[in-house]
């Protein structure tokens, strides 16, 4: 992980340890929800399939959970 950027630090340093904590776990617990949505089914996602489009595993929305580069991003 690299150091935050210098308005990043002075963003963090506005909340206390408490608010900071709280932030955190609602983050994570967002993230849990979107990932339980986005199962690997088989070799493609079950949530970004359709009836009549398969989407490859990892989907899209996993790859940016997981900090992977997106095409054409």
């Amino acid at each position: 992980m690299t150091d935050p950027t210098p308005a990043a630090q002075a963003l963090l340093v506005s909340f206390d340890e408490v608010q900071l904590a709280e932030m955190i776990a609602s983050a994570s617990a967002r993230i849990k929800r979107v990932r339980a949505l986005h199962k690997q089914e088989y070799n493609t996602c079950d949530w970004c399939s359709t009836n009549d489009r398969y989407a490859d595993w990892p989907c899209p929305t996993i790859r940016a959970l997981d900090g992977e580069e997106q095409p054409g991003a």
